[in-house]
């Protein structure tokens, strides 16, 4: 009898609770899943100017290529 009354109060107490708890770890869930997408999309965005960067294998044309950059 005592644990059916235990038992009674423990499920209102969670039965109000619960869903606010829910609504938190969803939102959190959500959160982190915004911030990796948002990370992931400036990797490809500097990943995609990278790629279209030009490529020297003469060190002097990298020189070059800085200092006409820099002007």
């Amino acid at each position: 009898m005592i644990w059916a009354t235990i038992l009674n109060a423990l499920a209102r107490l969670l039965g109000r609770a619960l869903p606010f708890l829910a609504v938190w770890a969803a939102a959190k869930r959500d959160a982190r899943q915004r911030a990796k997408i948002e990370g992931l999309e400036g990797y490809a965005e500097t990943r995609k100017r990278m790629d279209a960067a030009p490529r020297h294998t003469d060190a002097d044309a990298w020189r070059r290529w800085l200092r006409e950059r820099d002007e």
